[in-house]
């Protein structure tokens, strides 16, 4: 039977060689499928003439938006913990997402006495949900059942 023997100490060590393997499966497989499409086509494997890395009009705001709440994410963990930094930061990248602008809605919603008829209130209200959820039961699997040590 396959066992893994670990050191509670250093457990946080197990997964990141498991993921960087997944990854470097990935990869090989969107190089071999770039050369099967280019040797189909009769195009370059590498055509720097033609190649961008963004597509025309991508989204500036969501891309630096999230590179920096990425940083800011590790940093609150090593200040607040991971429980309560993922649950600030899960809600972050959702509004993020689902639109800044969205938020401007939701005192007019609440001043009007009926603030779940307000969709940008109810999917604020959900975001906020799915965050304390998610990352509650993420830290309660990983932090408990697997005991594996977080941030």
């Amino acid at each position: 039977m396959f066992r893994v023997s670990y050191k509670p100490s250093a457990s946080h060590w197990i997964f990141p060689p498991i993921i960087m393997g997944v990854l470097a499966l990935l990869l090989a497989v969107m190089i071999i499928q770039r050369a099967v499409r280019c040797s189909r086509s009769g195009e370059p494997f590498f055509n720097l003439k033609t190649a961008r890395f963004f597509d025309p009009g991508w989204d500036k705001v969501r891309f630096f938006g999230s590179v920096a709440l990425f940083i800011l994410y590790i940093k609150a963990m090593e200040l607040a913990g991971f429980l309560a930094a993922s649950i600030v930061f899960v809600f972050l990248y959702s509004v993020l997402y689902y639109g800044v602008e969205k938020l401007r809605q939701i005192p007019a919603a609440v001043a009007s006495g009926k603030p779940w008829s307000n969709a940008a209130f109810r999917a604020t209200v959900v975001s906020l949900v799915i965050s304390v959820v998610f990352s509650t039961a993420v830290w309660y699997l990983f932090g408990r059942v697997f005991q594996i040590t977080l941030p």
